[in-house]
Formats: structure tokens, C-alpha cells, sequence
């Protein structure tokens, strides 16, 4: 959201009609001769922006006004403003100061908020007639601020004036007026999936080969994965992280990617257990399930994979899991790779940069990392794309805005208690008053959940049925994908269907950097599929057929099912659930007694902080009648735990008595700056942090602050400093609440390069 409120834009437009056509400026001109410096416009930038599109982009149907890409609250923006010198005044070096001022909704008073000067090096040297596209190319052809996050919210008018450097009186040379504006607020709500891997190092590995034992990345590193994501994306700052427990894999993600931009055999399987797990966890759709796999985990051909609602990727492949995430928001492939027919058909070709009416990813405009000020230019390639650079497009960007897994919401001052809000912990539907404190885009959160029976299988090549878990439980009945040609049905103890569902393909994408072969059928395996029926009764059998006419009644020469579970004897029992807490992890026991079935059971567990109200997952698969919880990622407070155990047909459950969590401090982890990646000196960079309280929400009297060499240098999640000179140096986010002081550290290389250009 931008707009243009400037004394001076309509002499800046013609200054450059007449350099655009080669003309010398002369006293034809008159008053608009410029002896002195001045302003010709500003670029306001979360990511990526459109300004003068017209000088660069061939295409009119690419372009749009100046900065009139989406703002977003709670985002830092960079103001990079544009100054060319007049017919006198070129090389001379020019500094200024920006005032912001922020108007409300439904009022017309604005209100003076700062006034802040330029980033380092905090000077520009202008040109008379500089090249449009170095101009936009290199940071330090402009004099740039930055919005902090905190101000990304409602109307700003932004009020630049400039003055030469060496000028002690700091006389204007020139002002300009512009604003912009963010009414909007979207979220990443990520629920880590946390993934221990023991299993083999290959898919056929020699006779005696020790199995790889990785233990779980943690919540941790579950938020510095998502840095790159925070980056890109158009969401705020501030990100909501949480664990939805843990699940062991013993499978190498190794099999070639099939068909083209999809996923191997063996990335299907993992994303079927992320799917019980989000299934175990309440299937929430409010969150983003993404399951993060440790380090050294057997994988290629497929770097990561989204299953219509669960997506995993390796711990630390940063643009991995925005690839993925943005799969999960509703993506498609950029066209660029082999990514087959899963290409998206509307992403459009960015002339000169594609050739025309032939898109291969280009992002379309520049892009500037928000952290460093670094440009990105039109030419790099899109993330959803299998090329690189990578960086977000106009296309998806705009994508983006009001995605339902953003939680996108219009800003206001909650009525409602904060906590219900935000803690991952609590299920929304049970809180969140109908309607919501605050006016928000598409509703993304039905009334409740219901109880549900679950079935989750796999089709093969073959069109084979293999069923790799059933559930009852009580879940919200959604589920996004493809609707197949099978129906899953419910038959009911007395004869008859009580209860149908139809089989949705969780539509799967991978992430690769390209792969032979050719395109399939979408109606062809492999694929994952689910379904959801309505958990009635306990009934006779479970079915799933090919489809039939809408009708409850069996008819008269049905097609035989191509799978059927009918109902053991005895359903299984579940009892004495018992839990010990010690410093690392929860240890709960508890008896299951037999069936007499053919089928194993196996167990899921779950954990509530509200009485029951809420049910989350922390394991699922869980074979034998113990498991120890991590504490990492779980609540703190008293809690109570469910084992739920599962035939095949029935699920029975037991829930343990109240256990006390005891108080830990929060998760802290640096996103920026990056351990090892050096930054260049004279200029300004980001300090941006992620906390995770187990309490659900940041004590508001909790304190957040950066050290440079042990030296404060300023406080809160996001903000943005003076770099360092040249050398070694030591950042520190130190975080401290009611439950603990926590102090991460990273190196910081500073060199003495010019920021780069990518």
C-alpha cells in the first residue's frame, strides 16, 4: 500500500522526460532549470517494489504505480531515495533526514512519530543523469532509511530533506513528500514436526552397515530455518513457533523425483506420518506442519516435499522450507527447471528479462534483503522456481497477500486476551470469540472439531491401496487437495452406510534442482491420500470403493471394495498411564491390553495445558507401551497426558493425572546476522532475533537486547545499527523473563567490500 503526496514529483517527471530524450538542459527549461540537487522519487521496500517500472520493464501489463506493492504490518521497510544533481551540482555529496508521521483510520491528523537520519554511510554522491538501471542496482546511488518495524502499521506520510554533507548549517537544497501505508497483518504460525532419523545411510546398503542414529533438531533450529522465510515472505516480523512433538523415520529420502516437480516414493511415505501427526495434533489449519529432519539425513533427487497441508525438509535448507511453505499457501512451481507440468500457467513473463511470452521465474522487479540493504536484481529467479538466485517475485508476493495460511487479518487493538491469541497450545476455535476482536480477510478457522475417523494410505503406480494408519479422533474435518475417484465409508453394526468421506489426494510438490523424466497423469501414483468421516458409531467395517451415486443405502451391485477393514473382536484397552518429568524429557508408561486382533497396535500421544480442551500431538507411531517427551518445545504449567491406542479399527484412550512442567526460559535464536557469512563494512545491518516462550506468550515485562562486543546497542526482536569497522566481532541477543536470562552468540566478520549485488 503506497502513495504519492510530493511538492516537487511533477518537476522531477519532466527533468527526466527531457534527459530520457537526450536533451540538454538549457534556459528553455525556465524555473525548472535545477542548479541545485533534488529529489526525484522515493522506493519503499519490503522485499521487492515497483518504481518508474516503465524505465525498465517493456511489458505495460508487467508494471504498476510506485510502491504500489503490498505493505505489510510489522515488516521493516527500506527508503531508498532517489537524488540527481543538478546542471551545477554533480559529484557533490548529499545527506538529509526523514520525518514520519502516522495518521489512523478515520481520522485526518497526523501525528509526528520521529524524525531519524539516513543509514550508514549516510550520504549519496549524485550524478546528473545516472543510468537507470545502476542506479537501482547499487545501494549507495541512494540515500537510504529505514521504517522500523514497529512503525509498519496504519497511514505514514514520510517528509525527506536534503542538504550537502559538508554544510554545517544543514541548509535544504530540497524536500519531498511521499507516503505509505500497512493495514494488513500476516503470520507464520510454524508447528515443527521433529524428526529423529535411524535408519540406514542408503537405500540398499551393504550387509552389515550400522544404521545413521540423528537426533532431532529442536525448536531452535526449527526457528533459524524459517529465517529465510521471514525475509521474503510479506508477514510480520514476529513468527509463531511451536512443536508438535516428535516422530522417528528409518527410511533414506533418496528415489528419484516422479513425475517432474513432484516427489519420490520415499518423501510420500515420510509427509503420510507428518500427516498423522497433524491429524493427532487437531488438524489444525491455523498452522503451517512442517517437519524438520535432522542433519545428515540420507536425501537426494528431492531436496523437500509439501503434501496439501504437510511438508518436511532437512534442518538448515533455509530456502527449502519457504519453497515448501509456499507450496502449502496455495503455490505452484514458478516456471524455471524441470518442474514438469506443475508449473503455474499464470506466472507471467517479465520482459526484458524473460523473452517475451516466455516466463522462466524472473522475480520482475529489484529486490532488497531487508537485513542488509543488499540488491536483488530483476534477472534472479523466483523461489518456487528449480533455478537460482533466488529471491520473491511481484507474482508471488501479490500471491501471498491474504493467504489463509498467513492468517491474514486487518490491524486493530485486540478486545480479547492476547494469550488466546497466540499460544500454540491452545486450539483457536476453542477461544476465539465469532466474530474475532478485530476485521480480518478470509476466514480460515471453522466453529470446532468433531470426532473424525482418520484413514491415511498411499496409492502406487499400479493404482495398489496400502493403508498406513487409521485414528479416531476428535479434529477439525478439512482437508485441502484433490478429490479422487475412491470414497471411504463407515458400515454400521446393524448393516448399511452410516457414514461416507470422500479420498483426497494430498496433492505432493517437491523441491529439486531437476530431474529426468517425463510427465505423468495426475491421476496416476504414486500419491498420499486421506480421508475424514464422521465418527458416529464404532460400526462393522471401514471401506474404501470406487465412487458411487450420494446415497447412504448400499445398492444393489455395488462395486466390490478395493479395501476393507472389518472390526476385530475386542477393541484394545488402555490403562495406568503414568508420567515422570526429569530435567530432559517426560517418561510415560502405561498398560495396553490385546485385542486378539491380527493387526499391532500402535499408540499416539498427546498433551493438554487447558483441561482437555485442547489436545496436542507429541508422538504418533509409537509401538510398545512407553515413550520418553522431550521438553524441548513442550509447555510448562501443570499438563496432563492421552495415549491413545490404535487396531486398525478401533482407537481406545486414557489420559494420566496432572504433572507440573517446571518453568524454563524462553527459545532464543539469532536469524540475522548468520553465523559465517561476512557483511560488508560502512553501512547499516539488520540485528533480528526469534523467542519462543513455553508459557505460550512473551512476558510483556521481558527484555530483549543486542550487544556488539559486549557494548549494548539497542533493544527489541528486529532492528538495525551502524556495522561495525573491518574485523572480527561478537553479537549477542540477550533475553531474559520471569523464568530465566537465555544469551545467544554468533560471530561477525565485517569486510571492507562494497555490498554486494546478486
Amino acid at each position: 500500500m503506497g502513495f504519492v503526496e510530493s511538492r516537487n514529483w511533477r518537476r522531477a517527471a519532466l527533468l527526466l522526460d527531457l534527459l530520457d530524450a537526450g536533451q540538454e538542459l538549457g534556459e528553455d527549461v525556465g524555473v525548472l532549470r535545477p542548479d541545485e540537487p533534488f529529489i526525484v522519487g522515493a522506493e519503499i521496500s519490503q522485499g521487492i517494489q515497483y518504481y518508474q517500472a516503465s524505465r525498465h520493464l517493456t511489458d505495460e501489463n508487467d508494471r504498476g504505480p510506485d510502491n504500489s506493492v503490498f505493505h505489510i504490518v510489522g515488516k521493516p521497510a527500506w527508503v531508498r531515495v532517489y537524488i540527481h544533481s543538478g546542471a551545477f551540482s554533480a559529484g557533490e555529496t548529499i545527506t538529509g533526514q526523514m520525518d514520519i508521521e502516522r495518521r489512523f483510520p478515520n481520522s485526518s491528523v497526523y501525528e509526528h512519530l520521529s524524525r531519524t537520519g539516513p543509514v550508514g554511510p549516510g550520504v549519496v554522491t549524485v550524478e546528473r543523469r545516472p543510468s537507470y538501471a545502476d542506479e537501482r542496482s547499487t545501494l549507495a546511488s541512494t540515500l537510504n532509511f529505514v521504517l522500523p518495524a514497529w512503525m509498519m502499521i496504519y497511514i505514514l506520510r514520510l517528509t525527506i530533506t536534503i542538504w550537502r554533507s559538508d554544510d554545517a548549517a544543514q541548509s535544504p537544497v530540497d524536500s519531498f513528500t511521499t507516503g505509505t501505508g500497512a493495514v494488513l497483518v500476516q503470520t507464520l504460525k510454524l508447528r515443527g514436526v521433529l524428526i529423529v532419523y535411524n535408519g540406514p545411510p542408503s537405500l540398499n546398503p551393504p550387509a552389515g552397515t550400522p544404521n545413521l542414529q540423528l537426533p532431532a533438531p529442536g525448536l531452535a533450529d526449527l526457528q533459524s530455518t524459517a529465517a529465510w522465510t521471514l525475509t521474503t515472505y510479506p508477514v510480520q516480523s514476529t513468527a509463531v513457533f511451536s512443536s508438535a512433538g516428535s516422530l522417528t523415520w528409518n527410511t533414506p529420502l533418496t528415489g528419484p523425483q516422479f513425475p517432474p516437480g513432484g516427489c519420490s516414493t520415499q518423501w510420500i511415505a515420510l509427509n503420510a506420518a507428518i500427516a498423522e501427526v497433524k491429524t493427532n495434533d487437531g488438524n489444525r489449519n491455523d498452522v503451517v506442519y512442517y517437519g524438520l529432519l535432522p542433519s545428515g539425513t540420507p536425501i537426494a533427487n528431492v531436496s523437500g516435499c509439501e503434501s496439501s497441508g504437510v511438508s518436511a525438509g532437512p534442518n538448515g535448507a533455509q530456502i527449502t522450507m519457504a519453497h515448501e511453505v509456499g507450496h502449502g499457501a496455495g503455490l505452484r512451481h514458478a516456471p524455471c527447471g524441470n518442474v514438469g507440468t506443475s508449473a503455474d500457467p499464470a506466472y507471467p513473463a517479465y520482459e526484458p528479462y524473460d523473452p517475451p511470452g516466455m516466463p522462466t521465474a524472473s522475480i520482475g522487479e529489484y529486490g532488497l534483503d531487508i537485513n542488509t540493504g543488499r540488491i536483488i536484481l530483476p534477472t534472479a529467479k523466483d523461489f518456487m522456481s528449480y533455478c537460482g538466485p533466488n529471491w520473491i517475485s511481484l507474482y508471488h508476493w501479490s500471491r501471498l497477500i491474504n493467504a489463509d495460511k498467513l492468517s491474514p487479518h486487518n490491524a486493530a487493538v485486540p478486545t480479547d486476551d492476547p494469550r488466546q491469541l497466540v499460544d500454540p497450545f491452545l486450539w483457536p476455535w476453542e477461544y476465539l470469540p465469532d466474530p474475532p476482536p478485530w476485521e480480518r480477510g478470509p476466514a480460515n478457522v471453522p466453529v470446532a472439531a468433531t470426532p473424525l475417523i482418520s484413514i491415511i494410505g498411499t496409492v502406487d503406480a499400479a493404482d495398489e491401496v496400502e493403508i498406513v494408519s487409521v485414528m479416531r479422533v476428535t479434529a477439525l474435518p478439512i482437508l485441502t487437495g484433490t478429490r479422487t475417484h475412491l470414497i471411504a465409508e463407515l458400515v454400521g453394526a446393524a448393516g448399511g452406510i452410516v457414514a461416507r468421506a470422500p479420498v483426497v489426494r494430498l496433492d505432493s510438490h517437491g523441491a529439486a534442482c531437476g530431474c529426468a523424466g517425463e510427465p505423468a497423469d495426475e491421476a496416476d501414483g504414486p500419491y498420499l491420500f486421506q480421508a475424514l468421516l464422521d465418527d458416529v458409531e464404532t460400526g462393522a467395517a471401514l471401506l474404501i470403493r470406487r465412487r458411487r451415486p450420494a446415497t447412504l443405502a448400499v445398492a444393489e451391485g455395488d462395486e466390490k471394495p478395493i479395501w476393507i477393514r472389518e472390526a476385530p473382536d475386542r477393541a484394545p484397552l488402555v490403562q495406568r498411564v503414568t508420567a515422570e518429568v526429569d530435567d530432559h524429557a517426560v517418561h510415560l508408561r502405561w498398560s495396553t491390553m490385546p485385542h486378539h486382533g491380527e493387526r499391532q497396535v500402535t499408540h499416539s500421544v498427546q498433551v493438554t495445558k487447558d483441561e482437555g480442551k485442547s489436545w496436542n500431538s507429541v508422538a504418533v507411531r509409537v509401538v510398545g507401551e512407553a515413550v520418553d517427551v522431550s521438553l524441548d518445545g513442550l509447555p510448562t504449567g501443570p499438563l496432563r497426558f492421552r495415549v491413545l491406542a490404535h487396531d486398525g479399527f478401533h482407537t481406545a484412550s486414557a489420559v494420566s493425572d496432572p504433572i507440573t512442567i517446571p518453568a524454563r526460559p524462553p527459545v532464543v535464536t539469532i536469524l540475522h546476522p548468520v553465523d559465517g557469512q561476512p557483511v560488508p563494512g560502512g553501512g547499516s545491518n539488520g540485528l533480528y532475533g526469534a523467542v519462543t516462550s513455553l508459557r505460550g506468550i512473551l512476558d510483556d515485562r521481558a527484555t530483549v537486547e543486542w550487544r556488539i562486543d559486549g557494548e549494548p546497542v539497542d533493544r527489541g526482536l528486529d532492528v538495525f545499527v551502524k556495522t561495525p569497522s573491518p574485523g572480527q566481532h561478537q553479537v549477542e541477543l540477550v533475553v531474559e523473563d520471569q523464568d530465566g536470562q537465555v544469551v545467544r552468540g554468533v560471530p561477525l566478520i565485517v569486510t571492507d567490500a562494497d555490498p554486494n549485488v546478486e
